[in-house]
């Protein structure tokens, strides 16, 4: 195997290391004459003017458009706000009317001035050639006095706490009263609110409870009369229901 002698590297002359040195003092000094000699451009002072009052300008321009923005966003809160105010003075009208509505039919509980009577079956055993109903409570009775009272001016009344409302039914059932399909039994306390003066008038005149009054007498069938200056009638509890009405045609 034959090896490849290395070749020799000459080294430069020294007059040639000379003249590279030489040329790149000449090179360095050329760019930076180069250099020197490009003059920086002075700015732009009015382009510059120009561009500031450009930026100027959009910028108040875009002000003004945030302002007509204010302002029309205050129309519409201030809108919104009588809007708002205007229902929440309807929305007040209508809780009012409501609750009118609801105590007329019955549905809230009340207190009040008003009258408390009680009536009674007798305990007087019956007497010989009477009748033993002339010694009970019927239910004729409790709608008589409840009319009575309507009449006078009562503004809510309760039999044994079933409230009376319009569509109350006050009936007999073998031996008992029905008040608002509820079965009662005696004592009948009727609760009434309202001016004393007409509901007195009227239960002190003879002309009325033509049924009833005798019977007071003559077979110990209670029959009495309180007032008071608290008396509470409770919200009626039933339902409305009605069986044969229905909706008829509005006409002018």
């Amino acid at each position: 195997m034959k090896l490849a002698a290395p070749k020799k590297l000459w080294p430069l002359r020294g007059n040639q290391n000379l003249a590279l040195a030489l040329a790149g003092v000449l090179l360095g000094l050329s760019l930076a004459i180069h250099w020197q000699g490009v003059a920086t451009p002075p700015p732009d002072a009015a382009g510059s003017r120009a561009r500031a009052a450009e930026a100027l300008r959009q910028s108040e321009q875009e002000q003004e458009q945030l302002k007509s923005m204010i302002g029309r966003l205050r129309e519409e809160l201030a809108a919104a706000q009588r809007q708002a105010s205007q229902q929440t003075g309807q929305l007040t009208q209508v809780r009012a009317d409501l609750e009118h509505e609801q105590m007329a039919a019955g549905l809230v509980g009340l207190k009040g001035p008003g009258v408390v009577i009680v009536l009674d079956d007798s305990t007087m055993p019956p007497a010989p050639g009477t009748k033993s109903d002339d010694y009970l409570i019927h239910e004729y009775d409790l709608r008589d006095v409840a009319n009575l009272l309507w009449n006078a001016g009562a503004e809510a009344i309760a039999i044994n706490d079933e409230r009376l409302v319009n569509t109350t039914s006050i009936y007999c059932v073998g031996t008992t009263i029905t008040v608002n399909d509820t079965r009662l039994s005696p004592p009948y306390e009727i609760r009434a609110i309202g001016d004393r003066k007409p509901m007195e008038a009227l239960l002190n005149n003879q002309a009325y409870l033509t049924l009833l009054r005798p019977r007071v007498k003559a077979y110990g069938v209670k029959f009495s009369v309180s007032w008071a200056n608290t008396v509470d009638i409770p919200a009626y509890s039933g339902t409305f229901r009605l069986r044969y009405a229905s909706a008829g045609e509005v006409r002018p």
